[in-house]
């Protein structure tokens, strides 16, 4: 492999463990002001040598002006230094960023009557969030984002992790709140006209669907939940469907042709030439 194949090959593969963050992790490493940017040289120079700091140090202007391009190794090397310098409100801003991309995706229906009570459906929604998202973070795929950030640390990466599921509970309790009186109210008042009413909330991945029924009145109850899916799945079933599609399709034609066949078939025997 040519050396600058395997550059760009060693920049993409710490894209991929940065969960497609690298542009903003690069812009951060360029905003360290002068006494980070020291501190991080020197762990460099020890990790490495003396010459790779005083090199990287050199070219930094150069990679910030754009006239140069920071090679994938030297580029994963000084960036995997970054997380302990990171503020923690950064870490946990670019955590959400990684979750919206990598985690699970799941869809959700609720019945609620018009005189129930919104904090239960709350509790029930973040409840059955909880259930989809823990276990997706077992999976070697989530973690292992998160693994950056933490600088291996396992306390950080667990307040990442924590902080990623609190934030979808809380989107989740604020649209809620928000949203269902106002449906409650519409069917309540206008029960001659509006038996019931359904809004879709989308959370982050997950869909969250909700309908206000008149004959439910104080009772809150959840549907048949749908599977929960992750973007591989997502992706294998797009290929399912258009594999399903495809052939259907050359079924279809095979079909056509051998019913004109037939056809033909039956002339000759009818109208012998």
């Amino acid at each position: 492999m040519g050396l600058a194949r395997r550059h760009i090959q060693e920049a993409q593969e710490f894209s991929r463990e940065v969960g497609g963050l690298d542009a903003e992790v690069k812009a951060y490493f360029f905003s360290l002001d002068r006494e980070q940017l020291d501190i991080l040289l020197k762990e460099y120079g020890k990790k490495y040598s003396p010459q790779a700091a005083s090199y990287a140090r050199q070219a930094i202007p150069k990679w910030r002006a754009g006239s140069t391009k920071m090679s994938g190794t030297v580029m994963k090397r000084l960036f995997d230094l970054l997380p302990p310098l990171m503020p923690l409100h950064m870490k946990f801003d670019l955590a959400e960023r990684v979750w919206l991309h990598f985690g699970p995706a799941s869809r959700h229906e609720y019945v609620i009557g018009p005189n129930a009570d919104v904090a239960e459906l709350i509790a029930l929604v973040c409840g059955k969030l909880d259930e989809v998202v823990i276990p997706y973070e077992l999976e070697e795929a989530v973690p292992h984002r998160f693994h950056w950030l933490s600088a291996g640390d396992v306390k950080v990466k667990e307040k990442l992790l924590n902080h990623s599921r609190q934030v979808q509970k809380t989107l989740a309790a604020e649209k809620l709140s928000l949203e269902i009186p106002v449906l409650q109210r519409q069917v309540r008042e206008h029960a001659d006209i509006t038996r019931l009413a359904r809004i879709e909330l989308k959370i982050h991945k997950h869909s969250v669907i909700v309908t206000v029924e008149k004959v439910m009145n104080r009772k809150v109850m959840e549907k048949t939940p749908e599977a929960i899916i992750s973007p591989d799945s997502q992706r294998n079933w797009l290929r399912l469907l258009i594999g399903t599609v495809l052939v259907s399709f050359i079924l279809s034609r095979q079909v056509v042709w051998s019913t004109l066949f037939e056809v033909i078939a039956r002339l000759n025997y009818l109208l012998p030439f």
